[in-house]
């Protein structure tokens, strides 16, 4: 047993067990502990997935449940590439996160016991990136559910509302993996099908049991990523709920988890054909365009970064769904991108509330001065998110599309090439106006902390400067988890039987047709330059300085000062003929399948409720129809 217990694959997971249990009993009378629980927890994870680098194909197992006739459950862990890089991206957001709401969480009732939650959604997370089969993949699936729901429902007033979508929407996702894991059963080959590292079936010759599984596999990894249809329960919890839990779990560790199982449902497990693979696609495509249009329309920090972390899904859909090469590894490479520039934005938002006191972009203002670090920090993440080179966002898209134009179908790959590049000029508007409005405009008249600056707290700071840091390095060196980890496991997938097309060069300094070094050698290069031009002309001749024509416009600042708010920015996007309507319609829910849900369903409950008169005869007669229908199919559907 003792053996068992202290396997390198299973020592890290019962470890930060054991710590979140600790932290939970002492959450309420030693909250400080439970913070040194946390740090300590994460850096175990940590090292235990470390120790685990280049032992792939290392695996334990037990048989949990052998009932004969090829029905047997076996609890499986094994090491794969790119679990290892999932597990070692959980236990490091999990430590930053940590140290952040040291100072963030600092005096709340619930302090503790959101450090048992977090130490507990790690051990989900360990448990999927090491899970060797679908039913272990499952069990730590369901464990970051629920800590993502009890995390929610502990926020600021109404963010109960907002838990209980989330739980129920993920709910539906669990439920669809469920049937999916039994489907897969039902397979030739049964429980021997939940494998991770079973041959790939190429799913046009399993049949509708074979598509169905898919579907529903692929609708779980969906939802638990955020992806459009199933991605509004990430802007309904964005408002109420802390910064530390929406830069952990919505913003990274639910994303990992959730790419990570498209990638082993469409990379190892199936051989999806060409129509599956085109639904991807315009899945994707449409998550980009829908999410960050949306997106720039909203006047809440949080809400904005929200749909911008649905939006950024698309590109992940869209590269894995291309069926090359370089696309699946450009979609792969974004996961981890966009878990940390994502975060990082987060974060930047929970400083920026504590300066202000506020999310709503109008109400802020003259922060770079007083938040330098934080302001930097966020302009790194913000350019990464919006593909500006040579950020780690860059990299990965430009990955996607190449692997979107190596596509064979022509139109429809130009068609998804165009919305995903549309898709990131439009984060770069408006994450201007993010930036522009927080940190450049004035502040607003008698704004509080203009008077008394609120002081960046070196443990909120230094997170997203390692976060801002880790989007240069995997911009200008992205062979560090391309090589790595993400390439061996396509190519592990590849040699199994899963045929990619394309090709892309891997070397010490070439990803595909971009070559980070050399060129941002030449953007410094440009830069210097430029700077250098503006010097020589400043010195040579003489600058006039005057007030900058403002149309006739008047100043809306008692001082005098010009103040355009940041809701003023694409106003005219929401009036738009045609597009102005849409937005409206998805701001009251129309995008929203828990919102028709709700309606219709308690509409269909209402109509069953109407039945229960309470009148036996009613009910036998239901009995009698419903006995007719069960006989009916075993003597004329069943024989046949």
């Amino acid at each position: 047993m003792t053996d068992i217990l202290m396997h390198p694959l299973i020592w890290p997971i019962l470890a930060v067990l054991l710590l979140g249990a600790v932290a939970y009993v002492l959450s309420r009378p030693l909250p400080g502990v439970c913070r040194v629980l946390a740090l300590a927890g994460a850096i175990l994870a940590l090292i235990g997935v470390l120790g685990l680098t280049g032992r792939a194909g290392l695996a334990q197992g037990w048989d949990w449940l052998n009932a004969g006739e090829g029905f047997a459950l076996r609890l499986e862990l094994a090491v794969t590439p790119l679990g290892l890089l999932v597990g070692g991206a959980a236990a490091g957001f999990a430590l930053l996160v940590g140290l952040y709401s040291i100072p963030a969480l600092a005096g709340t009732l619930w302090e503790g016991r959101f450090h048992a939650y977090l130490l507990w959604a790690l051990a989900g997370s360990l448990i999927v990136a090491l899970a060797g089969n679908l039913l272990v993949l499952l069990v730590g699936w369901e464990t970051v559910t629920l800590m993502l729901f009890l995390l929610v429902n502990q926020g600021r007033a109404g963010a109960k509302a907002g838990a209980a979508k989330a739980y129920g929407m993920l709910g539906f996702a669990d439920a669809c993996l469920l049937l999916g894991i039994a489907l897969l059963c039902s397979l030739p080959g049964g429980t021997g099908n939940l494998s991770l590292s079973a041959a790939p079936k190429v799913l046009s010759q399993v049949g509708a049991v074979g598509y169905a599984a898919y579907v529903l596999i692929f609708l779980a990894a969906l939802a638990k990523a955020g992806g459009i249809p199933l991605h509004t329960w990430i802007p309904s919890i964005a408002e109420k709920t802390r910064t530390p839990v929406l830069a952990m779990l919505p913003a990274a560790a639910d994303k990992l988890l959730g790419i990570y199982l498209l990638a082993l449902l469409a990379l190892r497990m199936f051989r999806p054909d060409g129509a599956m693979r085109a639904v991807m696609m315009v899945v994707g495509a449409v998550t980009v365009l829908a999410a960050v249009l949306m997106a720039m329309v909203q006047h809440n920090l949080k809400r904005l970064l929200s749909f911008h972390a649905v939006s950024q899904v698309g590109y992940m859909v869209l590269g894995i769904g291309t069926g090359t090469l370089i696309g699946a590894i450009g979609g792969l490479l974004h996961m981890l991108n966009h878990a940390i520039y994502k975060s990082d934005l987060f974060l930047m938002s929970g400083s920026i509330r504590r300066a202000t006191g506020t999310d709503e972009i109008e109400d802020m203002g003259g922060l770079a001065r007083l938040m330098p670090v934080t302001f930097v920090s966020g302009l790194v993440a913000a350019l990464a998110i919006s593909g500006v080179p040579p950020l780690n966002g860059f990299v990965s898209k430009w990955l996607v599309y190449q692997g979107t134009m190596e596509v064979g179908a022509r139109g429809l790959a130009m068609a998804c090439l165009t919305v995903a590049v549309f898709g990131s000029a439009l984060t770069l508007a408006s994450f201007v106006k993010v930036m522009h409005s927080a940190f450049l405009a004035p502040a607003p008249t008698g704004a509080a902390w203009t008077a008394k600056p609120v002081r960046e707290n070196v443990l909120m700071a230094a997170p997203m400067v390692v976060l801002a840091a880790a989007c240069v390095l995997l911009g200008l060196w992205p062979q560090l988890a391309i090589n790595g980890a993400i390439a061996p496991f396509v190519a592990s997938g590849t040699a199994g039987g899963q045929a990619l097309s394309g090709a892309a060069t891997l070397n010490a300094g070439t990803i595909g047709l971009w070559n980070p070094s050399q060129a941002t050698v030449l953007i410094a290069l440009g830069m210097a330059i430029g700077l250098g031009l503006v010097w020589i002309a400043t010195r040579k001749a003489k600058v006039r300085v005057i007030r900058p024509f403002l149309a006739g416009e008047v100043p809306q600042a008692d001082d005098g000062r010009f103040r355009v708010p940041g809701t003023a920015y694409y106003e005219t996007v929401a009036k738009l003929p045609g597009l102005g309507g849409l937005l409206r319609t998805g701001q009251e829910g129309a995008m929203d399948l828990y919102h028709w849900s709700g309606k219709y369903g308690q509409t269909l409950v209402n109509v069953f409720s109407a039945q229960h008169t309470g009148l036996l005869g009613l009910y036998v007669a239901w009995a009698i129809v419903g006995l007719a229908a069960v006989l009916a199919y075993l003597l004329v559907v069943a024989p046949g």
